[in-house]
């Protein structure tokens, strides 16, 4: 009988029976779990449905699943033979590895391109298990909002490619954990922030979670910063810049996102010899060859970045008591998320994939919403994670209802107004940033404030 009430007050303790705090905890997972089971089950039984069913429900499909996955596991092999990875070579069959030379050490584990199909299920399964670990849904909606996001274009687009973004994900909310978990934990979660801003740059921008932390751990948290930052140059230094000097970019109408797409796509669009958002090779090399185009767009894409950042501050107000009622996990998830999007966002182009990152934001934006202070941001969040699939559907509809010569007007509209959205969204994140800088910095100088007392009332 005692075991029974036990598990009685354990029901009543979440907010009602098991089975539906299971499904606001999990509900979402299991719903990406079976789509995911239903790729894989297609793959092997029945490859023209999986093929229709991925061109279908991702803009940019795979020709093999897993592609991005084996690309890197070939190049790990390719290093270890002597081959300049960063170069075209028939090992790397034409292609080049882009990330970072640390993590071709990697294949010191043994691994190997008959890894890949085993590794990007293995990525999937993980991902998908590891997204559950956010703060539980409150509510069925907010649940069904998380369905949709994880099932979205972009994760797809993630999970067929088997991208290591999807793997920095997993790590990155384990990461946050950690700091969730105490002090004693949280270098262990700035450590592995480190290691994966060695993997692939960008996750550096986690650790400016550290200005939430004490003054010994920031402290702490900067002098091992710098020490990484030390070896790292001395042993990786060379590989770092060629894979830096060899970052992909593309075409700012299609599958990227970024702060350079406006500038980038209006001046491919001026000095395009034909008005299209698909250019040939040589209708591209002709318009980027323009003695003008490389000043339009350095230029133009320093002034939206900074009219951008601009906005972001003059907005902040706006978020400031929904950033200081916003419970701790959620803030952290939060902000973890918008500071790898906004630096990914203003750095560079960046393929649809990485906007898995915006996952980490659907636990905050939705007690935002709640709050009334920001209720078209979940929306956007969503809207972008959808966004390769509406896109297509733009370019086919705008295809079959419009003569050729006028088809494109749509379909610039739809880019224009996709690139408003993100620059929206962008904007939002900077101001929820500010907000959190500053409510940081406060509680900072209060716990410096007593010690500083304490030492002058001693002397």
């Amino acid at each position: 009988m005692a075991g029974d009430e036990r598990l009685f007050c354990l029901a009543e303790r979440v907010g009602g029976f098991p089975w539906r705090w299971a499904a606001l905890h999990f509900g979402a997972s299991a719903a990406a779990a079976l789509v995911y089971a239903v790729f894989a089950a297609l793959w092997v039984w029945a490859k023209p449905s999986y093929q229709a069913l991925v061109v279908g429900w991702d803009a940019m499909p795979n020709a093999r699943p897993y592609g991005d996955l084996g690309a890197i596991l070939q190049a790990m092999v390719c290093w270890r033979g002597g081959v300049n990875v960063y170069a075209p070579s028939v090992c790397m069959h034409g292609g080049l590895y882009n990330y970072s030379p640390f993590l071709l050490r990697a294949v010191y584990l043994g691994l190997g391109p008959r890894d890949q199909m085993a590794g990007g299920l293995l990525y999937g399964a993980v991902f998908i298990l590891a997204f559950s670990a956010l703060p539980a849904a409150k509510s069925w909606t907010e649940m069904l909002v998380r369905t949709l996001a994880i099932c979205s274009a972009s994760v797809v687009f993630g999970l067929d490619s088997a991208n290591l973004d999807i793997l920095l994900f997993v790590f990155t909310l384990a990461g946050v954990w950690l700091l969730l978990a105490g002090r004693s934990f949280a270098f262990l979660g700035y450590a592995l922030f480190i290691m994966l801003a060695a993997c692939k740059f960008y996750p550096v921008a986690l650790l400016g979670l550290a200005v939430r932390e004490g003054p010994l751990v920031l402290l702490g948290v900067a002098a091992l910063t710098t020490a990484a930052a030390v070896v790292f140059l001395l042993h990786f230094a060379q590989g770092s810049v060629a894979a830096m000097s060899i970052l992909p970019s593309g075409l700012p109408f299609l599958y990227v996102f970024g702060a350079t797409n406006i500038p980038f796509g209006l001046m491919l669009l001026r000095y395009s010899t034909v008005l299209t958002l698909t250019p040939t090779a040589p209708q591209f090399l002709s318009a980027i060859s323009h003695p003008h185009a490389a000043l339009w767009v350095a230029l133009g894409t320093r002034l939206v970045i900074v009219a951008g950042l601009a906005a972001g501050y003059l907005l902040a107000p706006k978020y400031r008591v929904a950033m200081q009622v916003m419970d701790q996990r959620r803030q952290l998830f939060f902000i973890a998320g918008a500071l790898v999007t906004v630096l990914c966002f203003f750095a560079a182009q960046n393929l649809a994939y990485r906007a898995v990152f915006l996952l980490l934001l659907l636990p905050g934006a939705w007690q935002i919403a709640a709050a009334g202070s920001g209720r078209g941001l979940l929306a956007g969040i969503l809207f972008l994670l959808w966004e390769p699939l509406f896109r297509e559907h733009v370019t086919a509809l705008s295809g079959m209802l419009l003569r050729p010569g006028w088809a494109v007007y749509p379909q610039i509209a739809y880019w224009l107004a996709r690139e408003a959205l993100w620059w929206w969204v962008a904007i939002q994140l900077v101001a929820l940033m500010i907000c959190f800088l500053r409510n940081a910095a406060a509680n900072l100088m209060l716990r410096i404030a007593p010690a500083g007392r304490s030492g002058a009332e001693s002397s």
